[in-house]
């Protein structure tokens, strides 16, 4: 798995939008949506995403979901997941909760969040510990 997926589908049934309204706001093929949601696309290229975020009403980072990001932290490496289909409870709004693996945190995603925010939040959380 790639550490980076798009996360178009439930945005746009969110939006109460076919594939095909959404390829036609865009301006692209229907099968580029399908092949985005699918995940069976090789890559997104920057200009497609930003389509995609302006005819959805949100901003590109919104798009996208980390799969998992490794970061050192005091001589040791932990990794940051995506512990969604794990969680108890997501909060109205959050399209992610977060978890370090195997040290039973999980935290909420933000809005706009980048990876670089992830592992600061994932460090104080483990501070705190």
């Amino acid at each position: 798995m790639s550490p980076i997926q798009i996360h178009l589908r439930e945005l746009r049934t969110a939006k109460g939008l076919t594939q095909v309204q959404l390829a036609k706001l865009c301006g692209m093929p229907q099968s580029t949506i399908s092949r985005i949601e699918s995940g069976s696309t090789t890559g997104v290229d920057f200009e497609t995403l930003d389509r995609l975020a302006a005819a959805l009403g949100v901003h590109p980072s919104e798009l996208i979901v980390y799969g998992q990001i490794p970061f050192d932290y005091r001589g040791r490496t932990y990794i940051v997941h995506d512990a969604t289909a794990q969680a108890e409870a997501v909060p109205a709004g959050v399209t992610v909760v977060w978890g370090i693996k195997g040290e039973g945190i999980t935290f909420p995603s933000e809005v706009g969040e980048t990876p670089g925010d992830i592992i600061k939040r994932a460090k104080r959380l483990l501070v705190k510990k």
